[in-house]
């Protein structure tokens, strides 16, 4: 049931990953058009632009741990050792799991004290947008928690290998 449920999580991240885009472009297109056709810039669609810029980098970069897309040093997969496999992902997971739990509980404060502080020109409180970085660690936490749990793993070779 649990994993049920963080499958509709994860789905839904990836909608909100495909709005956000949909919507910078939009917005994007629009002071470009307001800029050069009507010679009157909206203040409003680059503020706007650049925090879903800072959600969907952050959902994004969420989205490339879940499919193993990061950077990585991967001299490990080289040596033909299942175990030896197996106990450097649990080692990488753990100590991506222990920054995501610090950086999200130290994220809080910066939170807490931001959402008094509004925006120039949306007046969103400041606070809604350093949310996107929990967000981001608790969404990769979660990823691995539940891969501990279940034993599944997405990545691009699972993706490589289910198209052929």
């Amino acid at each position: 049931m649990l994993i049920i449920g963080w499958k509709w999580i994860e789905r839904l991240m990836q909608a909100l990953l495909i709005i956000g885009v949909a919507i910078m472009v939009v917005a994007c297109l629009g002071q470009v058009v307001a800029r050069y056709f009507f010679h009157h810039p909206l203040n409003w669609t680059e503020e706007l632009a650049r925090f879903i810029f800072v959600w969907v980098s952050y959902l994004a970069a969420w989205l490339a741990w879940k499919y193993r897309l990061h950077i990585a040093v991967d001299a490990v997969i080289y040596i033909d050792s299942p175990a030896l496999h197996r106990w450097s992902r649990m080692l990488v997971e753990g100590l991506v799991l222990a920054l995501c739990v610090y950086t999200f509980w130290t994220n809080i404060s910066l939170i807490r004290l931001a959402l008094t502080q509004p925006s120039p020109i949306l007046q969103i409180p400041m606070g809604w947008i350093y949310a996107g970085y929990s967000v981001m660690t608790l969404l990769i936490a979660c990823d691995i928690v539940s891969a501990w749990i279940t034993g599944k793993r997405d990545s691009v070779l699972d993706l490589s290998e289910k198209t052929q």
